[in-house]
């Protein structure tokens, strides 16, 4: 599939989108592209339909010419994974400007998360950096640079699932696109070999990812904030605040993972996602254990709950009335027991069960 996008591309037909979909809010707005929450109206579904800005894209794809890259469209919905937002269809529209049609996610911006740092951002963010990286290892495999992680560029749906929304800086992890000169991204994120102009690899984003991580749990960069590339690259000669420094209850194997992410030379960094993120699955297997290990050890210490009292039913007698009552039937009941049965031709007795008088409802009762 990897080689299918390279080929020579057709003429593209326009869509004239405002007929084509019901555009119900603009929903979002990234560098080089508007988004909307719509209806299509083909199907019904609900949408999200991103526009790129077509000057804007233009001046990014004017940096690959003559290398065929495969644009936004072709890369977005290549990818098939949980914790990528699922892009179905692509076009032009008649302003000849790419459009892409992606499910829509209910949700938040992982950013707004890490500004909130709320009981959701504490309890799930392991859980979320871990799909992340999901996602990450996936591209990765794919033989893509995703050269942009940064929350801004991940939701999070109301199932507390990950969903990567944007590729539109993405390029092929081949020689051609690794050359000095493309320095793309987020400012805060890049690698310092991106920012130095130097051979680039799938390992910038590494570098990225764990600012990402160090920045869900910090809500702070591990330098201090920069709005500029030469504010960037004078603190990029500088190692990185300890992420203990600011979150001292950290579990350490997590904080040495995120920290090990972020060394400047990338030789020493991880050397793939998924080895990032198989340490950060074997601290929450970890915690896990030691969570549910301390809740049972509190169970155990709490005092046990005071037996409710038996009492008969008021329709039972006591046992005084039971005892007179039955010796008033004895009689009569021996005689009618001496009476035989009559039962109907070819009938057979059904054979009582020795729980058929115990009441099961009462064994699953909850204490």
């Amino acid at each position: 599939m990897f080689d299918k996008l390279f080929k020579k591309k057709p003429r593209h037909e326009q869509t004239d989108i405002e007929r084509r979909f019901n555009l119900i809010a603009r929903v979002g707005q990234g560098s080089m592209s508007k988004v909307w929450k719509a209806t299509d109206l083909k199907t019904g579904r609900t949408v999200a339909v991103k526009v790129l800005e077509k000057e804007k894209t233009e001046r990014f794809e004017a940096r690959f010419r003559g290398l065929n890259k495969p644009h936004e469209g072709e890369i977005s919905t290549s990818l098939h994974h949980p914790n990528i937002a699922e892009a179905t269809e692509f076009g032009w529209t008649t302003e000849d400007e790419m459009f892409l049609v992606m499910d829509f996610v209910e949700g938040v911006s992982l950013s707004l998360l890490v500004d909130l740092q709320n009981e959701e951002m504490k309890r799930f963010r392991l859980r979320y950096m871990i799909q992340i990286g999901d996602a990450l290892s996936y591209l990765h495999a794919q033989n893509w640079i995703h050269r942009d992680i940064c929350p801004r560029n991940v939701m999070i749906s109301d199932e507390k699932c990950v969903k990567l929304i944007d590729f539109g800086l993405v390029v092929p992890n081949l020689p051609e696109f690794r050359k000095p000169g493309n320095r793309t991204g987020t400012a805060a994120y890049m690698a310092p070999e991106l920012i130095k102009r130097q051979f680039t690899d799938h390992r910038l984003d590494i570098f990225s990812y764990a600012v990402t991580c160090y920045e869900m749990y910090t809500k702070r960069f591990p330098w201090d904030a920069a709005l500029t590339l030469d504010a960037v690259l004078q603190h990029m000669n500088q190692p990185p605040e300890e992420i203990t420094q600011f979150v001292p209850g950290i579990d350490s194997q997590i904080a040495q993972a995120i920290m090990k992410g972020l060394l400047a030379n990338p030789d020493e960094r991880w050397q793939s996602a998924a080895e990032m993120v198989a340490v950060f699955r074997e601290a929450e297997s970890r915690l896990v254990k030691l969570a549910r290990e301390a809740a049972a050890k509190n169970r155990a210490l709490e005092p046990p709950k005071p037996a409710a009292p038996q009492l008969p039913p008021a329709s039972q007698p006591q046992p005084a009335e039971a005892e007179s009552a039955t010796a008033d039937k004895t009689d009569s009941q021996q005689r009618e027991d001496r009476k035989p049965t009559k039962r109907p031709a070819g009938k057979v007795r059904k054979r009582r069960r020795p729980d058929d008088d115990i009441d099961l409802t009462a064994m699953f009762s909850e204490d």
